[in-house]
């Protein structure tokens, strides 16, 4: 077996095989080293139920997606990627019987929102405008770009009225700008539901700027067809088709560094494997330094901001169902189309809803009063089901740490806190019942943690998104994107910029700097944000 490469990626999740897949069209002889059986990471679909019902562990709501450049760069609907971008895009009922329902249609929306407050949908309307060009010109290319130091940053944005506004918004937090917005409190609650979904921090000053990309990525709410794992294999067979190799069950122990360069790896087993040019690290940002490279080849300072870096405080609790039937809202009767809905925000009726839950978290307790993000895969992709049963799943954020017992507690509560959870949701669609639900898996905090060794904590972001530990600053302050103080060792997973989530954004961004570095042609066209953003009016 083969045992000397030019670039090795430890972690075979979305990023480092989207890193891999760039290298090896760019000519590298590239080895990914994942620890499980099966590479993709977050993008997981397994029967874990009963054989036939498939379900999305971790990454489901795929925004963006097909439009995203290394998902075009990289051709993947070649190699087996489908997407569905449902019409109903999210959606939430409210005991009062009424429902929010957004739209990938912008009238049938705005309809909508009229129900609640005419005020309310027009400044919808005026935001959407607003806050798609914000997108389209700012905080995409900032996303798919090295990070700029902000006074760079400022200093180009500010020579343009859209810069300020993306300046003057960023400044504040999103429930902020929730209750600026927005009159109602179902506008309100729904907007930090896009949000906080997404784990960006709601009261957070410095993050306003996720509202405009959680408006609209409201919108543009995608998934793969068959299941998540789907898209990670279609990158698999990308690099696979370049001459690169994704070896599973190769977990990393030890980067070599040899007089201050990282020369390869040792794997579990002993065996060695030499890098030519380069090592890329795609786990978490401690695990990586403190335990890949060791505390001994790095300097105290640095080793600091290392043992620093935070880790969410908003895991997921999960319930994954096999059932019958597809749910009915008592919903329906004021509208039938949120029955068909793609991401529903279950239970978070008003922003006091959403402050029980920081303050219940905060103690250690999980959130009496859930208030869930669900969806039902199977309404829009049969296959993941056998012919005429259904899935669905809830994710609720819940304390890794609990109160009473730690996060070994979560063994002994599990099913009693899915209880709580189904009954909430039973309060919006009755026939969430026993004749309904075949069977039933429980995901705790603590479960992600062991399935995944990169989400400390149940974090699946894999690093906190503070302001602290964004844009310019993440992982920290000091660190060029994506290098590193060892020489030939890079980054590319979620603890860089941007941030987590099913974006790409780190493995892309980490392609072209090493391109840069080792004076590779790049085969793609990615954009100069220094040339965009002062051109920009």
């Amino acid at each position: 077996m083969k045992e000397v490469f030019d670039a090795i990626i430890i972690g075979g999740g979305h990023n480092g095989q989207i890193l891999a897949a760039y290298l090896t069209k760019a000519g590298l002889e590239t080895l990914v080293l994942e620890r499980r059986m099966e590479p993709g990471g977050g993008l997981c679909t397994e029967e874990i139920t009963i054989p036939g019902f498939y379900h999305n562990l971790h990454s489901y709501f795929l925004r963006w997606v097909p439009d995203l450049p290394w998902y075009k760069d990289l051709e993947l609907d070649r190699y087996g990627a489908r997407m569905i971008m449902p019409p109903v895009q999210a959606v939430a009922p409210f005991s009062d019987g009424r429902c929010l329902i957004f739209h990938t249609e912008e009238e049938k929306t705005l309809k909508n929102i009229s129900y609640f407050s005419k005020k309310d949908a027009d400044t919808y309307r005026e935001l959407l405008k607003r806050f798609q060009r914000m997108s389209e010109e700012i905080i995409t290319p900032e996303t798919y770009s090295s990070p700029l130091p902000f006074e760079e940053k400022r200093v180009l944005l500010e020579k343009s009225e859209l810069g300020r506004e993306y300046l003057a918004l960023s400044k504040k937090s999103p429930l902020e700008l929730a209750k600026e917005f927005f009159e109602t409190e179902q506008m309100r609650a729904m907007l930090i539901f896009l949000v906080t979904t997404r784990v960006f921090l709601a009261d957070e000053p410095g993050l306003g700027y996720n509202v405009a990309s959680s408006i609209t990525g409201g919108l543009r709410g995608s998934m793969c067809r068959g299941g998540s794992h789907y898209l990670a294999h279609a990158i698999s067979k990308v690099i696979e088709s370049n001459q690169g190799r994704v070896r599973e069950a190769s977990h990393v122990r030890e980067i070599m560094v040899e007089k201050g360069r990282a020369v390869g790896v040792v794997l579990d087993d002993g065996r060695k494997i030499q890098a030519r040019r380069l090592v890329i690290s795609s786990v978490d940002i401690p695990q990586t330094f403190l335990e890949l490279v060791g505390e001994d080849k790095l300097e105290s300072s640095f080793i600091e901001k290392v043992k620093g870096f935070k880790f969410g405080k908003f895991p997921l609790f999960g319930v994954h169902l096999a059932l019958n039937e597809p749910l009915h809202y008592t919903s329906a009767a004021f509208d039938p189309e949120i029955d068909s809905g793609f991401n529903f925000n279950v239970g978070l009726e008003c922003l006091e809803d959403f402050y029980a839950h920081m303050r219940e978290i905060d103690e250690g307790i999980p959130p009496k009063k859930p208030g869930m993000q669900c969806a039902a895969p199977t309404l829009y992709d049969p296959a993941q089901a056998p012919q005429g049963k259904h899935t669905a799943f809830l994710w609720q954020f819940a304390p890794y740490h609990l109160k009473d017992g730690g996060p070994e507690a979560w063994d002994k509560i599990g099913a009693e806190y899915m209880e709580v959870c189904l009954e909430r949701w039973r309060e919006y669609a009755p026939n969430l019942d026993k004749d309904n639900i075949i069977a039933t898996y429980i995901f705790t905090p603590l479960d992600v943690e062991r399935k995944l060794i990169n989400m400390r904590e149940g974090d699946h972001c894999i690093g906190m998104a503070s302001r602290d530990q964004m844009l310019e600053n993440r992982p920290f302050p000091g660190l060029k994107p994506y290098q590193t103080p060892i020489q030939g060792l890079y980054l590319c997973g979620s603890g860089t910029h941007p941030f987590g989530n099913i974006t790409g954004a780190p493995g892309y961004n980490a392609a072209k700097v090493i391109c840069e570095d080792l004076k590779i042609n790049m085969w793609w066209n990615p954009q100069d944000l220094r040339d965009l953003w002062s051109k920009m009016r």
